[in-house]
């Protein structure tokens, strides 16, 4: 199977809905680069202790902040790196409409994500 095919796949899937998507890793009342940092933070430590799962979830909540805030790429890219900036933008982009989904995802990483074309993510998008 091809990557797009396996991403495909987990985001028909259906899962259990006794799920929550987990609470942000900040608070509301820091500042915007200090929740990117304190997500991306989150993101690296899943990622050293190769949890698929939080992985995703926290990719989620850095793109929806990179997308989100009024901090331009320049000043995100001070605290992140660009391969984490794609694939995160890339993460809440396939995700937006439902992320309760990434817990039911089983094959679905990161570096999965990454491997997809541009036209490829822009087809999950639409598809979902």
């Amino acid at each position: 199977m091809t990557p797009y095919e396996i991403v495909l796949q987990d985001l028909l899937t259906e899962g259990n809905s006794f799920h929550e998507l987990q609470d942000e890793s900040y608070s509301d009342e820091m500042d915007d680069k200090t929740k990117i940092h304190v997500t991306y933070r989150c993101l690296l430590r899943a990622q050293r202790l190769k949890q698929r799962i939080p992985v995703l979830v926290f990719a989620y909540f850095l793109g929806q902040l990179i997308e989100q805030k009024e901090l331009t790429k320049k000043q995100v890219r001070q605290i992140v790196s660009e391969y984490y900036y794609w694939i995160s933008v890339r993460v809440y982009y396939i995700f937006e409409t439902n992320p309760i989904q990434i817990y039911c995802t089983v094959n679905t990483t990161v570096n999965l994500i990454r491997s997809l074309r541009q036209n490829e993510i822009k087809q999950l998008v639409l598809e979902i």
